[in-house]
């Protein structure tokens, strides 16, 4: 077992020696072997516990196991208290989520490289069953990760059998959690009532099974590179993606491919498929995100990027503005042509306080550089904005005439000519 242990962990993390290892032990004889392994491979490791206080001195007596076993390897042991209430809902989940954060601080602040758990192939089985009960998809049936980020399982090709019999021939100490017996949480109840009678189907049902989730695991990693090919047409903006439709117009099967490009942001597909059958302006939401459909492409921007104020009507002074845009108005003129950001204007011709408001239907201008009037409405087509973009646009206005379409173009009526009084508006 030592040198399928040895061959295992090299080959998820090719010189185990340079690595600096905290293993999470409860005391029982998974992680009490794994803590063993590593010290007959002399790696460079320290010790994790977490005592949630649930079975009393029962619970005492795993941590006196942990911190006899440090002492015995000369290892350091790294314990903590973190009572949970027995008759709280979602012990396992919570326990667990306690025990992973608490295993990041140890690592952050004692200069450990990654974190070593004890899971096996009979918790891949185990996992298998649960998730299947759940209804997960293809990642989730394949199973539990050897690898993630810092976190390693390199138990996870032995099965609990041949792990069992290394600590009896090895004669190690460890100890047996009661609860584990107890089927009042689904994963016992999978592995005392439903695993025994499926492994009795076939004497390779356990080892074929753990095949197949190995197949599905391929299987998904196949489906994430596809994924990244289709999403590499896609621009980012910030933390918005603008989505050409062209990238996904002839995706095949359609409902399997926009499935897995937008459940992970929260989106059913079949709310995304009445999206693209439907006209520019439309929009699905989720908790936190919102996909807009336009002419030739979707918009896919966070909840907070796209809810505008309340307010659409704000008084600027010639001091400025501070939100919900903050423009910086000074006579002190830097600049002596406007610019994107910057309206150099003929004071005399403005009357204060400013109007921030946004457009309506009906709204026309002056645009510098051209002749005429033109309605802002077409204007934001010729500047190919979204629905998005032109919900967001803020225009400065005078009394009733627009100003300056804000970070875009200002009105010639405006404009600062040679020896006129002169005011400069910043966009910040």
């Amino acid at each position: 077992m030592v040198q399928r242990f040895k061959d295992h962990i090299t080959s998820l993390l090719g010189t185990p020696k340079k690595h600096r290892f905290l293993l999470g032990v409860s005391g029982g004889v998974d992680s009490v072997v794994l803590a063993h392994l590593l010290d007959r491979l002399q790696m460079d490791f320290g010790i994790a516990h977490v005592n949630y206080a649930l079975r009393g001195a029962e619970s005492d007596a795993d941590e006196q196991t942990v911190r006899d076993l440090a002492d015995s390897l000369a290892v350091a042991c790294h314990v903590t208290q973190a009572p949970i209430d027995p008759d709280a809902t979602g012990i396992q989940a919570r326990a667990r989520d306690l025990r992973y954060r608490w295993f990041r601080e140890v690592l952050e602040s004692n200069n450990y490289d990654t974190i070593l758990t004890a899971h096996h192939a009979d918790d891949q089985l185990e996992t298998f069953f649960m998730r299947l009960i759940r209804g997960s998809g293809l990642e989730g049936l394949g199973g539990i990760q050897d690898k993630n980020d810092i976190l390693v399982r390199p138990l996870l090709p032995f099965r609990k059998a041949e792990i069992l019999a290394y600590a009896k021939e090895q004669k190690f100490n460890w100890r047996e959690d009661v609860s584990n017996s107890s089927t009042k949480y689904l994963r016992n109840a999978i592995r005392h009532n439903v695993l025994p009678s499926f492994k009795e189907l076939s004497p390779d049902a356990a080892a074929n099974t753990l095949t197949s989730m190995q197949h599905l695991r391929d299987a998904f990693e196949g489906i994430a590179s596809q994924l990244q090919n289709i999403k590499a047409a896609w621009s980012k903006q910030g933390e918005t993606f603008i989505i050409p439709l062209t990238s996904i117009g002839t995706l095949n099967p359609k409902s399997f491919w926009l499935h897995h490009l937008f459940a992970p942001y929260g989106f059913d597909v079949k709310e995304v498929e009445k999206l693209l059958k439907t006209h520019a302006g439309k929009k699905c939401t989720c908790d936190k995100y919102v996909l807009t459909r336009e002419r030739d492409h979707l918009i896919l921007a966070p909840i907070d990027l796209t809810v505008t104020t309340e307010q659409d009507y704000f008084l600027v002074p010639e001091k400025g503005i501070e939100a919900p845009i903050k423009l910086n108005i000074s006579t002190d003129v830097g600049a002596h042509k406007s610019t994107t950001n910057c309206a150099v204007l003929d004071k005399s011709k403005l009357d204060f306080p400013l109007i921030l408001r946004r457009w309506k239907t009906g709204d026309v201008f002056y645009p510098t550089g051209m002749t005429g009037k033109k309605k802002v409405a077409k204007f934001f087509k010729d500047e190919k904005m979204s629905v998005r973009d032109k919900k967001q646009q803020w225009l400065l206005c005078s009394g009733d005439d627009i100003v300056w379409v804000v970070g875009k173009r200002i009105n010639r009526k405006f404009e600062a000519l040679a020896n006129t009084n002169t005011l400069q508006i910043k966009l910040v």
